[in-house]
């Protein structure tokens, strides 16, 4: 290639604009320079190599991973809820109109502090309004210098994983419980021990006393996926405990804000006297698992070193959702927007429950005062022709999705019961689909 003081003047432009385009055309690997000698044009040229040939397209794409027979096989393509998915919302109830608004008035022209390099601990204002939110509804004290914004769970068990525990430490864990926890905690080096639960929740007594466990993860509200409340007696018990041993709870407060009937009993946290509680709360039950913001509430004693931490590891949380979200909390859309989902949430649960006559002598369902799902134990009978995975299967060949309460346990299932998702779906849709199970299972059987 001529050298770029040539072919400036050549063409009559800079030697600087010319100089821009050789390495731009290098970047792209269509020329490449030889020491003493100059350019020279690639001698494979990239458009050679990116070019699809018939072969590539005669290729058979990679078979998809397939689960086990016992499993569900996995969807790897986004498609629409159905009924009874487990933690599906209903699109439609997502505030659109409200939402873009305050997105597009947040980025339209942003304070400085949008643009600049963010707080590794989230937005300040959507922190504020966090802390008031824990103070109204889950009768939480809290400073907002104590709440992190993250990205979700994932996101808060490795925050703790790294400056909470150590590597070797001993965990207690809800057997059965969220199977994404355990992963959590394993992965930064922390031994899990699932401890079952009851209809009273999680049981220290279970334990034994010469565990020296650093600690818990818990679901006290409602716990996941059997629905129990935690009672006071337990909770005090569990607080005793890490005050005597220098341990720390973690409270996964995941849908709290869905009770139904009766006033909830106060978060964890706002028990503790000791500092040894840390607080998980998400949007993702009340607006959209999309929006991928969640929050922890940290004791003061651990801010100095998540700080580091985070200075060192990098933000997990997008900060583009959390003025608007600030916004809509501080204006008090959330509030009207938990408010309204709760009334029809309860009645779409009493719509599953009332059409669920016509699966008597295949399930026992039973109400429930708070959440989004119901479990449905196979009755004996059931149970002896089929477990729960199969009839899970059976399910999904007749378009229904449930999911098998036996993929929660960490150990052997001593228990086989369905999940039926209902916050998501209209009720006439889920007495559809009530129809269908039922049909189905008979069949099977």
């Amino acid at each position: 290639m001529p050298s770029t003081r040539g072919l400036a003047q050549e063409l009559g432009v800079s030697r600087i604009t010319v100089a821009l385009a050789y390495d731009q055309l290098a970047s792209e690997g269509y020329m490449e320079a030889r020491r003493g000698s100059g350019m020279y044009v690639c001698s494979t040229l990239p458009d050679d190599v990116l070019k699809v040939t018939k072969e590539d397209r005669s290729r058979k794409r990679l078979r998809p991973f397939l689960a086990s027979d016992e499993g569900v096989e996995p969807r790897f393509e986004p498609r629409a809820h159905r009924p009874f998915q487990v933690g599906a919302l209903d699109p439609e109830l997502f505030p659109h109109a409200t939402w873009s608004r305050l997105l597009a008035r947040a980025w339209r022209n942003p304070v400085p502090a949008l643009t600049g390099a963010p707080d590794s601990f989230g937005w300040r204002p959507l922190r504020n309004a966090i802390a008031r939110h824990l103070a109204e509804w889950r009768d939480i004290d809290c400073d907002s210098a104590q709440i992190v914004v993250t990205s979700g769970t994932a996101d808060a068990l490795d925050i703790i994983g790294r400056c909470v525990f150590a590597r070797g430490d001993t965990v207690l864990v809800e057997d059965p419980g969220y199977a994404p926890m355990r992963f959590g905690l394993e992965k930064n080096g922390i031994g899990v021990l699932p401890v079952r639960v009851d209809d009273e929740g999680f049981d220290l007594d279970a334990v034994g006393p010469r565990l020296k466990a650093k600690g818990a993860v818990l679901t006290p509200s409602r716990q996941f996926p059997l629905g129990a409340t935690l009672t006071l007696t337990r909770r005090l018990k569990l607080l005793d405990w890490v005050a005597r041993t220098g341990g720390y709870l973690i409270e996964d407060d995941f849908d709290s804000e869905y009770r139904y009937r009766g006033a909830p009993l106060p978060a964890l946290m706002s028990l503790d006297r000791h500092e040894r509680v840390i607080y998980l709360g998400s949007f993702s039950k009340i607006l959209s698992p999309t929006l991928r913001i969640g929050f922890m509430v940290l004791p003061a004693l651990f801010l100095d070193e998540v700080r580091a931490y985070l200075r060192l590891r990098g933000v997990a949380a997008s900060l583009v959702a959390q003025p608007a979200l600030a916004e809509f909390m501080l204006s008090g859309d959330l509030a009207v927007h938990i408010r309204r989902t709760r009334r029809l949430y309860a009645q779409r649960q009493e719509a599953l429950v009332s059409s669920a006559s016509v699966l008597d002598g295949l399930l026992e369902i039973v109400p429930s005062t708070a959440g989004m799902h119901l479990v449905a134990d196979l009755v004996p009978r059931l149970r002896k022709q089929m477990t729960d995975r199969a009839a899970t299967r059976l399910a999904a060949e007749a378009g229904v999705v449930v999911r098998p309460l036996a993929d929660f346990f960490a150990g052997q299932p001593d228990r086989s019961a369905l999940l039926l998702g209902f916050a998501g779906f209209g009720e006439d849709e889920l007495r559809r689909s009530v129809r269908v199970l039922a049909e189905t299972l008979r069949r099977g059987s």
